[in-house]
């Protein structure tokens, strides 16, 4: 095998990564056209109640074994730098110049240019001797000079320890190559483990080489009469593996789980070849399945990597498809989830295996247990369970419990499972201890027990973003949109505050000084509001108490909502805009100061003594509601959709949102609606009650401009219907709703019906003037004045009249005021 001149050791490590590895398999992969929504276990509860407990194959793959060291795999490290990036730490460049000094790394250099061994040996005197005899070695490999190679990576090792100890694991480990090209079976498993010995000890190891000898180590093991068989051979079914001896086959799958056990995703993939080849013939895995490490990886495959079978696309068993309504957890067809599916007969096959030698001899009872209970041998399963007392064991007993109807055993299951955490006792990954605790918020939102559920979806959730780095992913996948849909629509507002008081506190907000400082690090290629993402992450605690603060503004308890708005100086949650090139402007509004500046509008337009004065309220409290209604008053799910920013109609909580079948009536009362958005039997007449009570008012998408509407005829009520800010307030409200024709039409109408002509009625909704309040509080006085004038103008004999008796009137009364008084004076 052919190196080049500086890499014959640092690509040792990458030839370990494929050919110990079988190759990487490749990873599932969706491809859809459009938004893909997170999973919501509330969309199918029924489904998520049946579905089969079982962790990721990774996961498994990588807990087959306990190892008993604390070795690493480093899959990543070793190769050439990239271009442009010479000092790059992991590159096998910059590991082997190591604490060298000018001069060392110079010779090491010349060594690494020469020819061959002798030549580099020669070049390196200024070396340590480690250092000096593995890379004359290392030149002598790339020569094809092996015999020499082996002589020197020898004497490598049989140098002191302290002296070897920089190279000695990288020598050990190419001697197991050397012996594995020469055929010498026995020597390359004795260098193989020597490397690992040496590594343990605490010799330099920085590629990770102790931990890829176990897949080279592996390698060997996979030999049939045809030669060694490749990924290839186990991936396509060939018969290259039928002539491995069965002990032989054994001992690779557990090299390759003792790899994987320290890190090494190149020995799961293999561990995937290898248990899917198995399982393709009911006769070689029966023969796999006495061996307690490959009988736990067949298990692990079977849960994790097959589908069950059904008509259509699923019929084969190896579809992924995570969307589908019959998928579990895995992404593969569930027939626990769905009547319409049967156990795929490599599981029942497996399973039956499992039986027939015996219950006694079955080793990891609940991952067996959850595998008898997705085929329906429910009896096994239960027996299978009851062995263990594993998170894992009693979530299977909850599913076996729900299938019976026993509901009160499920949550008594439920909880024994929930209390294996945050205490880990190895059954179940992280991810699923999020499921399961989601499964647990299903199952008690359908007994009625609405605080209960929402602190279930919120630990699931909460936990979810924190293990996925509080990203947006995480944070707003996972379990958030049940967790949502439960504080939104079922719990009432005073629920949802006492519980974001006890349970939801706001995060930590970051210094200014130190946001600002965050910037310039960046050289200003990232926002302030970003910068102080990356100080302090958004959680799901804050979003919770900005949907709480929503509902309080909806339900007009303004100033109770202001303390659940992030804080105006939090430059985390400063709204941006953006230009048509994506460079992001942030706006100068903040959320509490917006709020607080709706609810004294509302204040003013409530509670105003001059009706001009309520006019201008309800005129301000429109044009926030219209312009960040979105932020202060939107619902997280529908109709609004804010935990989208408003941008699908759809994909979060209840309701068909955009992929409604548009052939059906849709129901036209709120009661109606919670029975077609709630269907089934796992859904309580106090939910579908609570549903309909916390429906949006109006009931229609962006339903705060209908609100800004609404204010702009109340404006309207207060103004005079000629003046210039009648016209003005209601050529707004037009413009708030112009897309709902017959709302539009509405506030149209009335202003035709009212009011006067302004010089912007031509594109009425369009181009609208602000309106002149001041010319409006001026105006009732305006029009009586203008009134008298014209009256006087149409009528002047009778104008002069009544001045004339009008002055007479004066000047009689004045007359018989003076002579009251001096009789007053006289008597």
């Amino acid at each position: 095998m052919q190196h080049s001149a500086n890499s014959s050791m640092g690509r040792m490590k990458k030839l370990a990564y494929a050919a110990s590895g079988l190759l990487v398999l490749g990873a599932a992969t969706v491809v859809a056209c459009g938004p893909d929504f997170p999973m919501q276990l509330l969309d199918d509860r029924a489904g998520a109640l049946r579905n089969t407990p079982a962790n990721s194959f990774a996961w498994e793959a990588a807990h087959l074994v306990t190892p008993a060291d604390k070795l690493q795999a480093d899959e990543g490290s070793g190769y050439e730098q990239a271009v442009g990036q010479p000092d790059d730490p992991r590159s096998l460049r910059m590991i082997e110049k190591g604490r060298l000094d000018a001069a060392q790394w110079t010779a090491l250099q010349a060594m690494r240019a020469a020819a061959d061994g002798e030549s580099a040996y020669a070049a390196g005197a200024a070396l340590p001797p480690a250092i000096r005899l593995y890379t004359a070695a290392a030149q002598d490999f790339r020569a094809n000079a092996l015999a020499a190679a082996r002589q020197r990576f020898e004497a490598v090792l049989a140098l002191p320890p302290q002296q070897a100890s920089e190279r000695a694991v990288w020598a050990a480990y190419m001697l197991g190559r050397l012996h594995a090209i020469e055929g010498r079976r026995e020597q390359a498993i004795a260098s193989f483990t020597k490397a690992r010995a040496l590594a343990v000890a605490g010799a330099a190891d920085p590629m990770g080489l102790a931990v890829a000898s176990y897949g080279e180590q592996a390698r060997l093991m996979l030999v049939g009469e045809a030669g060694s068989c490749n990924w290839s051979d186990f991936n396509e079914g060939r018969d290259c593996g039928q002539s491995i001896a069965p002990a032989d086959f054994k001992q690779a799958i557990h090299l390759y789980a003792e790899q994987a056990a320290r890190g090494s995703a190149s020995a799961q993939s293999s561990l995937e070849a290898l248990a899917a080849w198995s399982l393709g013939n009911a006769e070689r895995s029966a023969a796999m399945i006495d061996d307690a490490v490959a009988q736990r990886l067949l298990v692990a495959y079977a849960l994790a990597r097959l589908g069950d079978v059904g008509e259509g696309g699923q019929a084969g068993g190896y579809d992924y498809d995570p969307t589908a309504p019959t998928s579990g957890s895995s992404g593969y067809a569930d027939a626990a989830r769905s009547d319409t599916l049967k156990p795929s007969p490599i599981l029942v096959n497996l399973i039956d295996a499992l039986k027939r030698r015996g219950l006694e001899k079955i080793d990891g009872a609940d991952r067996v247990a959850a595998l008898a209970y997705r085929t329906g041998r429910y009896e096994l399963a239960a027996s299978l369970a009851g062995r263990q007392d594993t998170a894992l064991a009693w979530w299977v007993r909850a599913k076996l419990a729900l299938r019976r109807g026993d509901n009160e055993a499920a949550v008594q299951a439920y909880t024994r499972a929930v209390q294996a955490f945050p205490r880990n006792d190895a059954s179940l990954e992280p991810g699923n201890a999020n499921l399961l605790m989601g499964e647990q918020g299903v199952l008690t939102l359908s007994r009625g027990q609405y605080v209960e559920a929402l602190a279930q979806f919120h630990r699931a959730a909460s936990e979810t973003a924190r293990q996925s780095g509080n990203g947006y992913f995480g944070m707003y996948g996972g379990y958030y949109n049940d967790l949502a849909y439960v504080a939104e629509r079922v719990l009432t507002v005073d629920e949802l505050k006492t519980y974001v008081d006890a349970h939801a506190p706001a995060s930590p907000m970051p210094a200014p000084e130190a946001v600002a400082k965050a910037v310039q690090q960046q050289q200003g290629r990232q926002s302030r509001r970003w910068a102080a993402v990356g100080l302090s992450a958004i959680t799901v605690e804050d979003n919770l108490r900005q949907l709480l603060a929503r509902r309080l503004v909806r339900e007009g308890r303004v100033e109770d909502a202001l303390a659940y708005f992030p804080d105006e100086r939090d430059e985390r949650f400063v709204q941006s805009s953006y230009d048509a090139e994506g460079r992001e402007t942030p706006d100068a509004w903040r959320l509490r100061a917006k709020a607080r500046d709706y609810g004294r509008a509302l204040e003013r337009g409530q509670h105003a003594w001059r009706a001009n004065s309520r006019a201008q309220g309800w005129y301000e409290a429109a044009l926030i509601a219209r312009r960040q209604g979105m932020e202060i008053m939107g619902y997280e799910q529908g109709p609004d959709f804010a935990v989208y920013g408003g941008s699908y109609p759809g994909g979060a909580g209840r309701g068909t949102g955009m992929y409604a079948d548009e052939s059906r009536p849709v129901p036209d009362n709120p009661q109606a609606r919670a029975q077609a958005d709630l269907p089934g039997p796992l859904v309580t007449d106090g939910e579908r009650q609570r549903y309909a009570a916390s429906e949006a008012k109006p009931y229609k998408r962006f339903h705060y401009r209908d609100v800004a509407a609404d204010y702009a005829m109340k404006a309207a009520d207060a103004l005079p219907p000629r003046s210039q800010a009648f016209a003005a307030v209601l050529c707004q409200g037009v413009n708030f709703v112009y897309y709902d024709q017959p709302r539009a039409e509405q506030l149209y109408r009335r202003y035709v019906k009212e009011g006067a002509a302004v010089p912007f009625s031509a594109d009425f909704g369009q181009n609208c003037a602000e309106p002149d309040f001041a010319a409006a509080a001026r105006f009732p006085y305006v029009q009586a004045w203008r009134g008298a004038r014209g009256w006087v103008a149409r009528h002047r004999a009778v104008s002069a009249a009544l001045l004339l008796a009008a002055v007479v009137g004066g000047g009689f009364g004045v007359a018989q005021w003076r002579r009251r008084r001096r009789v007053n004076k006289t008597s």
